[in-house]
């Protein structure tokens, strides 16, 4: 038997222990409730006359690593974790999920000032599976949510406190409390074959606050992480998705707290070309720090461009680093991007298309002459091949994620495309010349100046009949269109339009964690006289994972500074505002985020290229 075997077996062998102590041991009502391996306390759940379960808040909080908000003015409560949240109301079967409504079979209740949700209401947003355990009139409900892998631990440090961010592969549910000096966590532990998915490591962290922090797996099958500190305030954890962390922040006593920094006179742009400055603006919740770069895309001194993280889309890097590689002298955080680092949305830089439009959502475009244009666009790629007629593409340096499409590949997705059954890939040299077909499932190189188109379906079987040798023309087009495209790059949702409040989340297919929840923001605006506005938005005094603004503040506020057209970009820890190739904000995870993609501004004798 191999170690892992046998750790399986010992830890199967302690579950069931764990079940049946738990079901010796139930309370008065007969029920036990066990969460990845860990019994709730008897009072955090009850179950209802027809059995079903209701857990307490304190056992979504420390239990299930949700986050439990009371609404205010009536509202509903949220329950939320790693950007999922499900709204309910005491004693109302309605709820929603994802922001769809649904109706339960039971009602949350209140029973002495604490609130008891559902399992129904849960299960699904969260992932939590469950079964019951019976042995007479006892019954234990054993729950389990997704193991998760810590893939890296980040440092933040702010004046006022030190946050703490713990990266993960896979959004999971999590146990943690705190004790004197210690915050402890636990998520269930996925395996690999033959050992740990996750070793032990004992972290010292740069900030004198936190004196270590130690993760390695336990003997009941899941991950610790322990961080030791010195403050003298409890912690706050919560999680945010996309990409899932979970984040914990520790306060400074008062007299720990950092000095307001120095500020460092700033290298301006020319005063016609570009204006920098800061402004403050109030919510319900307190005032909000507003930086704004305000920019003439056709002055002859800058250039506004947007820029990748690194020569393919795979990577990822701070934007004072895109702008430092790229020679620019600002910017901001660009479009979302999925966890490998590719644009979520249509890039085009220089001329040159990385990304096609993707789902619908805004973009912000530069023509050739400087003109800035904003609208939702669609892709309209089309491929001729002599003699044969055209075909639709679908899509550009991404993976097939429909059946019967066709991919175009360039240089941007890097040297190769990987070896894939199932699919016919073409080779097309600079010429446009189709110098080489693979059927074969085998990886075929990328041609410096040309690309590689790669069909599965009936995609497959029309690039089947086209033979080396037959020239490809490719046509990279938008609806509506856009002649004369320089630069474009995507986000969404749309903020304002024609001089109005119009946030679009819905139609663009945001989730509700993009456009419900209150964060640090990024957009970009044009004016009336076509000058764009590239904005930072962040709470002006830290606190919570609810600092910054809602889309319709940010939206409001727009409007404000003068945009005529305006459109959001990513956020939260992605938000970024560099000028003179210094961040300017705090950055909400403490430190800057490594993003795909950043909206650039460049001195014109600076201009180095790049991107």
């Amino acid at each position: 038997m191999t170690w892992g075997q046998t750790a399986r077996t010992i830890i199967a062998a302690a579950v069931a222990a764990t079940i049946a102590a738990g079901l010796a041991a139930a309370g008065p009502a007969g029920l036990t409730v066990v969460v990845n391996g860990t019994a709730l306390e008897s009072d955090q759940a009850q179950s209802d006359a027809e059995g079903r379960l209701l857990l307490a808040e304190d056992a979504l909080r420390h239990g299930l690593g949700l986050t439990v908000s009371e609404g205010e003015e009536g509202r509903p409560w949220t329950v939320r974790g790693f950007g999922r949240n499900v709204l309910v109301r005491p004693s109302t079967c309605s709820y929603v999920a994802e922001g769809e409504p649904l109706r339960a079979e039971a009602s949350p209740s209140l029973r002495g000032g604490r609130l008891f949700v559902p399992l129904e209401m849960l299960a699904a947003p969260f992932e939590i599976e469950s079964k019951v355990v019976r042995d007479g009139p006892a019954s234990m409900w054993v729950l389990s949510t997704p193991g998760g892998v810590v893939e890296d631990v980040r440092e933040g440090r702010h004046r006022e406190k030190v946050r703490v961010v713990l990266d993960l592969d896979r959004p999971t549910g999590f146990s943690w409390w705190a004790q004197q000096g210690m915050v402890v966590l636990e998520l269930p532990a996925p395996r690999e074959q033959g050992g740990w998915a996750t070793r032990v490591r004992l972290l010292r962290l740069g900030d004198p606050l936190v004196s270590e922090l130690w993760q390695g797996p336990t003997a009941n099958d899941t991950i610790r992480v322990q961080i030791g500190h010195d403050s003298p305030f409890p912690p706050s954890v919560f999680s945010v998705g996309d990409p899932p962390r979970i984040v914990i922040d520790l306060r400074r006593a008062p007299e720990d707290i950092l000095p307001e920094p120095e500020p460092e006179p700033l290298r301006p742009l020319p005063r016609a070309a570009g204006v920098l400055h800061r402004r403050h603006f109030t919510t319900p919740r307190g005032p909000v720090s507003v930086y704004v770069l305000e920019v003439d895309p056709a002055s002859e001194a800058i250039e506004v461009r947007p820029a990748l993280a690194a020569p393919t889309v795979h990577k990822r890097a701070t934007v004072a680093s895109i702008a430092a590689r790229c020679g620019a002298w600002g910017g901001v955080n660009g479009g979302f991007f999925a966890r490998n680092g590719a644009p979520l949305g249509m890039l085009v830089i220089d001329g040159e298309w990385v990304r096609e439009p993707w789902g619908g959502r805004t973009v912000l475009g530069i023509t050739q002459t400087g003109e800035a244009l904003m609208d939702r666009l669609s892709f309209d790629g089309l491929v001729a091949f002599a003699g044969l007629g055209t075909q639709k593409l679908s899509a550009l340096n991404r993976g097939h994620d429909t059946p019967d499409s066709m991919v175009m590949y360039t240089r941007r997705w890097g040297a190769s495309v990987e070896g894939a059954g199932k699919r016919t890939r073409l080779v097309v040299d600079a010429s446009g010349v189709v110098s080489h077909k693979e059927t074969g499932g085998a990886a075929v190189s990328i041609p410096e100046g040309g690309f590689v188109l790669s069909g599965i379906g009936r995609m497959a079987a029309s690039l089947d009949q086209v033979e080396e040798g037959t020239v490809a023309t490719v046509q990279l087009r938008t609806t509506p269109r856009w002649p004369e495209l320089r630069h474009a790059i995507g986000g969404g949702p749309r903020l304002v339009k024609d001089g109005r409040c119009h946030v679009s989340a819905s139609a663009e297919r945001f989730r509700p964690d993009v456009y419900a929840s209150r964060r640090s923001r990024t957009a970009v605006g044009i004016t009336e006289d076509g000058r764009l506005l590239l904005v930072a938005a962040e709470s002006a005094a830290e606190g919570d994972e609810e600092d910054g603004m809602t889309l319709e503040e940010l939206a409001t506020t727009m409007v404000k500074l003068g945009a005529r057209q305006a459109m959001n970009l990513d956020g939260g820890g992605s938000t970024t505002f560099v000028a003179d190739g210094r961040v300017l904000n705090a950055p909400s995870d403490g430190a800057a985020r490594r993003v795909s993609n950043a909206l650039l501004v460049f001195a014109r004798a600076e201009a180095a290229g790049g991107g």
